[in-house]
């Protein structure tokens, strides 16, 4: 009796043991293939992130009083938003949701600031400017936060300290 009772804790400690290995190495797999999908896209995502971001130099924090845009001069940046998105790289697909929410409100936003430009040389008020700054910025900080680099780095570390000259070194020991 006493070596049935063994013989089945052997087995059952097999099984549970088994079971346990499988399922830590499932979920770590997971996750590593999680992490390497993820790795992957942020690196197909930069240099598409890196290209709108440098389109939306077009939207500055403030435009130097001879550069305001005319409406008219807003659909030519809004043009080039649009052959961003749907190019041939096709960049547009590449944005997050959160990114492409704020990257269609600036150009909704455009196009609000655009419309009625049948002349073409009506400038910007002092409120539209501020408005497209602001939808321009907000897209900015998500594209830095979506590619990781609007935070600080996760591994913390001691910055060097100053070189001491070898005899301040050997005062500061005593």
């Amino acid at each position: 009796m006493e070596a049935l009772i063994g013989v089945a804790g052997i087995i059952l400690g097999a099984v549970v043991g088994g079971l346990v290995t499988y399922l830590t190495t499932r979920s770590r797999m997971r996750l590593e293939l999680e992490y390497a999908y993820d790795r992957e896209l942020r690196d197909k995502r930069l240099p598409h992130y890196q290209r709108l971001f440098h389109i939306s130099r077009a939207v500055p924090r403030e435009w130097r009083p001879d550069a305001v845009p005319s409406r008219a001069g807003l659909r030519d940046i809004r043009e080039e938003f649009h052959d961003w998105y749907f190019g041939a790289d096709a960049s547009g697909m590449f944005l997050t949701e959160t990114a492409r929410d704020l990257y269609f409100g600036l150009q909704n936003g455009l196009e609000a600031a655009a419309r009625g430009a049948d002349v073409g040389g009506e400038a910007l008020t002092e409120k539209e400017q501020v408005t497209l700054y602001e939808l321009a910025s907000a897209l900015r900080h998500q594209l830095s936060a979506d590619v990781g680099t609007g935070q600080s780095p996760r591994l913390k570390w001691a910055p060097p300290g100053p070189t001491l000259a070898p005899l301040a070194r050997s005062a500061a020991r005593r």
